[in-house]
């Protein structure tokens, strides 16, 4: 059988066809894959501003048509272009594994010593303009008061190189396509050197999605059949990745609750993990809407208890005193990953070649607060999250995970403080507990057997596995996003 693949004409586009034609070969040794590539009307039109084009189908309406009219068996999509309301005559088939869906923000390297308090932005993104500048100030090692976006349009390298001949301070750009352009290979070599050249010419840091969801399917591909064309369809459904179109249905959900608009000022991204699935929204419409999220979708909750039932009540989370140790920064190239700000000793000079990597938008800004410049965070989920960066830094990253004496077994692990707490004497009298720090529980349950039995909740990082694998099947254990998610279900009213 011999399929023909339709997609956009840039390389980006042309590229993501490969993907999902060489999923197919490999599925199906007898397929013959042929691609075509045209220039969408959003392609042929580069004056109009992005957010001015109409909402429905400038990247996408040309290429169904093709499809529709036989030209084509199937049509690769960017899935954020598409419109929600479906085309009479064909469906959305099937979908890849989906890459990164965070943006990455570059900064000219040229620019950063001004350190300017006003930082320009290229992006044509509604979304990303009010993101940017509701959270890039603290995230940047200077003070920035203001970010100001305006007007990109073009491919990716045309984007870069625009950024590049001084029109603005930096830009955000999709992390998949620069995954895909950089880690592709034949026969995009010469669009990758030109990409690595400009990341050459910048720094740059992964928007934190908690704080900078993406556009809903961000890093997702559509891959559009004719309804009648069951035997491609059937072809198409058998390379599909369901755990990515589940996330992209949860996204569009969204999408549809604030009317479907591709203008609209709203992020949304669904993060599979192993403890459930965490949605992340931010938005804010013309009319004045607002919405922030960011939920585990939960199998079951504890009963709710008396504040008094509780460890650790909120005026006893700051018991914990922290004493630096007197340890020599490491003379490897590996990276940093800062459990807690105090991690990070101030008296380490971090190098502008070091990856710095923090545990969530907390530590991050605590960090850049001292001047330090963060690439990126594990948004609280845990440091087994894979940072992703190895495309953006042209090499494999590893790190070293900065902690605390009691947690620092293995490899990877280096103390750089000590923790001193004490447990208070009627913890057995508790029946809900929270845990930061698998130690601490581990300690708690040595002295105290009798806990064991009380609904215990901790964050998706290290400390769940060590108190699952402690209670065992059996035990009563909830993770949640952070402990304050944990405090508004658990407590009862008073």
């Amino acid at each position: 059988m011999r399929l023909t693949l339709l997609s956009r004409a840039s390389d980006l586009a042309r590229l993501q066809a490969l993907l999902v034609g060489r999923a197919l070969e490999a599925r199906w040794p007898d397929l013959q894959v042929e691609y075509l590539a045209r220039a969408a009307s959003g392609d042929r039109d580069t004056t109009t501003p992005l957010a001015s084009m109409p909402d429905k189908g400038a990247f996408t309406a040309d290429l169904s048509d093709a499809l529709l009219s036989g030209q084509a068996d199937a049509v690769v999509h960017s899935w954020k272009d598409l419109p929600l309301e479906t085309r009479p005559g064909s469906v959305i088939a099937a979908t890849l594994e989906r890459a990164d869906p965070r943006d990455v923000l570059l900064v000219r390297r040229d620019a950063i010593p001004a350190e300017p308090a006003l930082l320009r932005v290229l992006s044509s993104s509604p979304r990303r303009s009010w993101l940017l500048d509701q959270s890039l100030p603290g995230l940047l090692p200077w003070p920035v008061e203001r970010v100001a976006c305006s007007p990109v349009r073009g491919n990716v390298p045309t984007r870069l190189g625009k950024l590049l001949g001084g029109d603005a301070h930096a830009i955000v750009v999709a992390k998949a396509a620069l995954d895909r352009l950089l880690g592709f290979g034949p026969p995009f070599e010469a669009t990758a050197r030109t990409v690595r050249a400009a990341l050459d010419e910048c720094r740059w840091i992964v928007l934190p999605l908690r704080e900078v969801p993406g556009a809903p399917a961000q890093g997702a591909l559509a891959i559009e059949a004719r309804a009648d064309r069951l035997e491609v369809i059937d072809r198409l459904r058998a390379i599909s990745h369901q755990p990515t179109w589940d996330a992209v249905a949860a996204e569009r959900e969204v999408l549809a609750d604030w009317g479907g608009g591709c203008h609209e000022a709203l992020g949304a991204t669904a993060i599979v993990t192993a403890h459930g699935r965490v949605l992340s929204v931010r938005g804010r419409s013309a009319a004045g809407r607002r919405e922030e999220k960011w939920a585990l979708a939960h199998a079951g909750v504890p009963p709710r208890a008396p504040i008094d039932r509780v460890w650790p009540r909120p005026e006893e989370r700051q018991r914990a005193r922290r004493r630096s140790l007197d340890v020599d920064p490491p003379a490897d190239d590996r990276g940093y990953f800062v459990a807690r700000a105090d991690a990070l000793p101030e008296r380490w000079k971090v190098s502008p070649d070091r990856l710095v990597w923090a545990s969530g938008t907390r530590t991050w800004r605590r960090l850049a607060a001292r001047g330090i410049w963060v690439h990126g965070c594990a948004d609280g989920l845990g440091d087994a999250v894979p940072s992703g960066v190895d495309i953006l830094a042209g090499r494999p990253v590893t790190w070293h995970r900065l902690t605390h004496s009691a947690a620092a077994d293995g490899p990877d692990n280096l103390a750089t403080y000590v923790v001193d707490e004490r447990l208070p004497d009627d913890l057995p009298a508790r029946t809900h507990f929270f845990w930061t720090s698998g130690s601490q529980f581990l300690e708690a349950a040595a002295r105290w057997p009798e806990i064991r039995q009380g609904w215990h909740g901790c964050g998706p990082g290290r400390t769940s596995a060590v108190v699952m694998s402690t209670l065992g099947q059996t035990g009563r254990v909830h993770v949640w996003l952070d402990y304050d998610d944990w405090h508004r279900e658990v407590i009862a009213p008073s």
